[in-house]
């Protein structure tokens, strides 16, 4: 389980992510609202870097709203946009939903061949090109037929294929039970929530309306709701730029009227 992170350098610890990111991989667009660097993300980016090197697999797990699929956008942002290959999956993906989305990721001509071997080849010619990083996200969810589709494009490739697998809250037991993982995941990384001491300073970093706030009151709203999960601070920096742009008294009470919002749960 990688815990270590590195400091200094692109990247130190809760600074904005170097390299834009795209829309996409934001739970909301907030304006202003800043991608961090948090200890999660640097550990992917180690941990990516790492697996690329090696043509690896690599599992990231975590909690929901952690940020397991934006530190790994963002960990690729930095890389040139050939090494990328994130696949866009519908929900329990079969081996031709795999198919047709590296068919697209790797930017073949055409559409996908109907023919499945067809297909394979086009796809395993272009990933034996350069090296890549492939990533599936809510990669729990993937049939054993799926997974199986994996294993063999990775076997298929002489120097193997470096593949990021995030798994969502309770997926890890899935990956840990996936055969062909046991002896292909060369590192198993674990986002957890923000320490709470770090809170005060990432949310401020996230966004300049948490300047407003006292330390006492960011600790009270992310032990009452946030709970070091930046998907939830990003609700509640979404919260209270409404709050300050449609109430009157917005200026002196929105904190106030925030936190009410989370007595009533109407925050979500």
């Amino acid at each position: 389980m990688l815990t270590a992170v590195r400091r200094g350098g692109p990247g130190t610890l809760l600074d904005p992510v170097p390299n834009p990111v795209a829309p996409s991989a934001h739970f909301l667009n907030v304006e202003g609202l800043s991608g961090l660097c948090t200890p999660g993300l640097l550990g992917v980016r180690r941990a990516v870097e790492d697996c690329f090197t090696e043509r690896a697999m690599l599992c990231v797990t975590g909690a929901s709203g952690v940020g397991k699929t934006f530190a790994a956008h963002a960990v690729l942002a930095g890389h040139p946009a050939h090494r990328s290959c994130l696949l866009s999956l519908p929900s329990r993906p079969t081996p031709a939903d795999l198919r047709t989305a590296f068919h697209h990721a790797l930017d073949l001509p055409g559409p996908p061949p109907d023919d499945p071997g067809v297909c394979d080849s086009a796809v395993l010619d272009a990933l034996a090109a350069r090296p890549r990083t492939v990533v599936v996200g809510e990669a729990h969810q993937l049939s054993p037929a799926a997974f199986e589709y994996l294993r063999y494009l990775y076997d298929s490739l002489p120097d193997g294929l470096c593949t990021v697998l995030i798994a969502g809250e309770g997926g890890e037991k899935t990956l840990r039970e996936t055969p062909m993982l046991t002896t292909r995941a060369a590192l198993w990384c674990e986002i957890r929530p923000l320490d709470a001491d770090l809170v005060p300073l990432a949310a401020r970093r996230l966004h300049p309306l948490w300047h407003q706030a006292t330390c006492a009151q960011l600790r009270r709203l992310n032990s009452d709701f946030a709970r070091g999960r930046l998907r939830r601070w990003a609700l509640l920096t979404h919260q209270a730029r409404h709050i300050r742009s449609t109430t009157p008294t917005a200026c002196r009470g929105w904190f106030e009227q925030l936190a009410a919002r989370l007595d009533d749960r109407s925050i979500g």
